[in-house]
């Protein structure tokens, strides 16, 4: 299961993702408005949650560890997390959980009140977004989806979102 969603965001990654531009959705599908994706997100201490419980105002930000442009998109949240403070953000992946938490110690995210990072299938990713780049980034507030973003996109335009 992990080799199919690698493989999904490698060919991702390939012909659309960590480029540096960034796609801003101009629709979205009937599925997601007004609700999140039914993903279970499991935490480093084995907690389980549906995304669909998700109360407020919250990111989702799907990611690969080793994705370059991740990368880049945590260093610049991390540099603005303040501006986050009436959000949670959801560091969503598919690799390792190992490696997951070593990206949010690596990326000083790690610890942080409104920081959260989690593992999820690659099937589950797939059947709600399809096969997205990383990073792919999905604003919701009170449970409706506000504006999402494909591929590394400046701090500043997701923050325009909130």
């Amino acid at each position: 299961m992990i080799r199919m969603f690698s493989a999904v965001v490698i060919l991702s990654c390939l012909t659309v993702a960590c480029s540096p531009k960034k796609e801003e959705t101009a629709q979205v599908s009937a599925r997601q408005v007004n609700e999140y994706p039914d993903l279970i997100l499991t935490f480093s201490n084995g907690e389980k949650m549906s995304t669909k419980t998700l109360k407020g105002n919250n990111v989702l930000v799907m990611f690969q560890p080793d994705c370059d442009h991740c990368q880049q998109e945590a260093i610049q949240i991390e540099q603005r997390l303040e501006e986050f403070k009436d959000y949670t953000l959801y560091f969503v992946s598919s690799s390792p959980m190992e490696q997951i938490m070593a990206f949010a110690k690596n990326f000083n995210l790690d610890g942080k009140q409104n920081v959260k990072f989690a593992w999820t299938t690659s099937e589950s990713v797939l059947t709600y977004y399809g096969p997205i780049p990383t990073p792919s980034i999905y604003v919701y507030s009170k449970g409706e989806l506000r504006s999402s973003f494909n591929g590394q996109t400046e701090v500043e335009e997701i923050l325009k979102s909130l």
